[in-house]
């Protein structure tokens, strides 16, 4: 399988206190299996190419071919490829879990895509990856919830607990299940276990009603209780004498397991945030308390597939808002899934003195951060929350200071649950988002560390201020300020090959080609190099995974597009690395009839009501025919740029185009406004 990211890279040994105990902190017991050079176990394992035998199919649109279509699909790629490819379960969003009796490299991947992908309904082929939890445990000694507070890095929930707490909401929680604790009292509806791999469940059992944690112990780390510390963030008990607080210990926890030994599938998270936003899933008891909104402190390697995608965005359409972990990669959360997804709340981690933590992950897909801690000694500048002592299967209930996005995530969610009890109506995903986001940065401005050169959210969120607005208390606050503009793709010119291009796998490379009127023959060709480079071309549009004119997703990195009859206008071309790949070279080329294009104008204000227009194009023949609001007003000499002086009063339009003098074969409109000045 194709195994995501790791984010635990971080990992310090977690420190747990018992329920009984004031500060009484627990040493690891003797048993426990020693670790030798972890770090070059991590990466070594890194290193590694991952196998996968699981893929998703998406089909495009509403289209859910029959069964024996879909099978015959699978038949042909059996015999195509020498190895049996079947059909396992249909998702939730109409996508196909397809297995194969033979493990694939990432090159024997794409083969089995490339064969699948011959039947006209697939829009996608994923590989069915692992995600894991994103955490950094930590050991230190003492720690108190500064993340709730009014400090440098806290979320001030103590006066929005004066409004709400959260009464008449559900936050689901897709981790790896709920471990037994006096916090959970009277705090949890019925959830469900997802994992349908027995050895990644390790309960004995597949798919059932029972999301009780049993522990991820494997090899090199000992059980998380991800799922449990997380869910004591979001909804631990409150004002009871004892323990930790939630951020909203009046809302109702829907544990769902979705994350077991060595993370957990695709294919069942993807099921996991259908079942719990109210959608249906075959063979699952529908589930009686749809959540209003969902945590996923979870991730893997990769841009946001199609698979993700979908089922994202019919969770929100259903009124579910997803607050996803940003990752603990240090790097750009758009090459991490599901924070790369359109339509969640991406959440990057801050420490205790409002400052973005080092490990947290940053980039334009970020929203908001939230308390996540340092990730370093001491215990105080991380989170505490509820845990189990039981290094491998299940001890006694206790508490622990982790760090990471995972611990930021249900700082977040807990908030939604409070915008939405204090809302006298629902508020839809979109508009969660806009409360969370424009409050964040009304009260504080970007974190310490975060900028628009390294985006890490509009600022930390702050739940006291969004519950103002969520109740009609106080006004929504003014938008952000603009990103500036990401750097423009790079310029290709007609018929002049680039070469050397390299490309991280998962990664873009963007390029643009403008092609004028009347050219013909457009032909963008990659070739040579190492590795496997795919060619995205899309007109007038960026293009993604899912959008574009043309793909031809063929092995290694020799592809072609071509287009009879190209229409005017800039044409992006971007490479994506399906694995990394190097050396690769890429050839734009159109015929081009010498149409006059790439025309531009500025307007000038003189005084005396006078405005000068100037005008610059390329190409076009020796002369050339110059209209003004559509009739000839000059022809000349093609000098590639002509000066149009005029006295109008008053403020207007001129609308301007260049032509092949006597012809038709024109540039397109170019336009100015201008406004006269005595």
């Amino acid at each position: 399988m194709i195994r995501p990211q790791k984010h635990n890279a971080l990992k310090l040994t977690a420190l747990a206190i018992a329920a009984a105990a004031i500060v009484a902190p627990v040493a690891w017991s003797g048993s426990r299996v020693p670790i030798v050079d972890k770090t070059s176990v991590a990466t070594r394992a890194a290193s590694q190419e991952e196998l996968s035998d699981r893929f998703i199919v998406t089909y495009a649109g509403n289209t859910r071919s029959t069964a024996a279509t879909r099978q015959a699909t699978f038949a042909n790629a059996s015999t195509a490829l020498g190895y049996n490819v079947r059909g396992a379960r249909v998702l939730s969003t109409g996508a196909q879990l397809i297995r194969t009796s033979t493990k694939l490299d990432l090159a024997a991947s794409k083969q089995l895509m490339i064969e699948i992908m011959k039947d006209p309904n697939v829009i996608a082929v994923e590989a069915d990856v692992r995600v894991k939890r994103l955490f950094v445990p930590n050991d230190t000694l003492y720690a108190q919830q500064w993340h709730y507070k009014n400090g440098a890095g806290g979320i001030n929930a103590e006066p929005a607990w004066d409004i709400t707490k959260g009464a008449g909401t559900v936050v689901a929680v897709l981790d790896t299940g709920i471990t037994p604790h006096t916090e959970f009292a009277g705090q949890l509806v019925p959830g469900y276990d997802f994992i349908a791999d027995i050895p990644t469940a390790a309960d004995g059992d597949g798919r059932d009603a029972d999301p009780n944690d049993p522990g991820d112990y494997d090899y090199y780390y000992d059980s998380s209780w991800h799922g449990t510390h997380v869910a004591g963030t979001i909804g631990a008990k409150t004002d009871n004498g004892a323990g930790t607080a939630g951020v909203a210990p009046d809302a109702k926890i829907l544990p769902v397991r979705v994350l077991g030994v060595g993370g957990g599938y695709t294919s069942d998270i993807l099921d996991a945030i259908t079942w719990s936003s109210g959608g249906t899933v075959a063979g699952v008891p529908a589930n009686a308390n749809p959540a209003e909104v969902i945590n996923l402190s979870l991730g893997g390697g990769g841009a946001c597939s199609t698979a993700w995608q979908t089922a994202i965005d019919a969770a929100v359409a259903r009124g579910t808002t997803i607050v996803v972990a940003a990752g603990n990669s240090g790097g750009d959360a758009q090459n991490l899934t599901p924070a790369s997804c359109n339509n969640v709340i991406a959440v990057s981690a801050v420490g205790p003195t409002g400052t973005k933590a080092s490990y947290s992950s940053y980039g334009p897909v970020v929203d908001v951060a939230a308390p996540g801690g340092s990730g370093f000694n001491p215990a105080a500048d991380n989170i505490l929350s509820t845990y189990n002592l039981g290094l491998t299967t299940q001890g006694a209930e206790g508490y622990a200071w982790n760090a990471g996005t995972s611990m930021a995530a249900p700082h977040v969610a807990g908030i939604v649950a409070l915008i939405q009890s204090a809302s006298a109506t629902p508020k839809t995903p979109a508009q969660v988002k806009k409360i969370l986001e424009n409050t964040a940065y009304a009260n504080g401005g970007f974190p310490g560390g975060c900028s628009y050169a390294v985006p890490c959210g509009t600022g930390i969120v702050d739940a006291h201020a969004a519950v103002l607005v969520a109740n009609g208390t106080n006004p929504l606050p003014a938008d952000p300020p603009p990103a500036p503009p990401p750097p423009p793709a790079i310029e290709l010119q007609n018929g002049v090959a680039v070469t050397g291009i390299s490309v991280a796998s998962g990664a873009w490379v963007r390029y643009q080609l403008e092609v004028p009127n009347g050219a013909s023959h457009l032909l963008l060709a990659t070739y040579g190099g190492t590795g496997d480079g795919d060619m995205y071309v899309r007109r007038a549009s960026e293009p993604t995974t899912s959008l574009y004119d043309c793909r031809p997703f063929r092995f290694g990195n020799d592809e072609t597009c071509f287009f009879p009859a190209p229409q005017s206008g800039t044409w992006y071309v971007y490479i994506r690395g399906f694995s990394a790949a190097a050396g690769i070279s890429l050839y734009p080329s159109f015929v081009d009839a010498n149409y006059p294009y790439k025309q531009a104008a500025t307007a000038e204000q003189l005084a005396n009501h006078r405005t000068k227009v100037t005008l610059t194009w390329q190409h076009g023949k020796k002369q050339v025919d110059i209209y003004r609001n559509g009739l000839i007003y000059n022809s000349r000499r093609n000098a590639y740029t002509f000066t149009d002086n005029f006295r109008i009063v008053g403020t207007g339009t001129m609308t301007y185009k260049i032509c092949n003098q006597g012809t038709a074969e024109c540039s397109n409109d170019v336009s100015v406004t201008y406004t006269s000045a005595k």
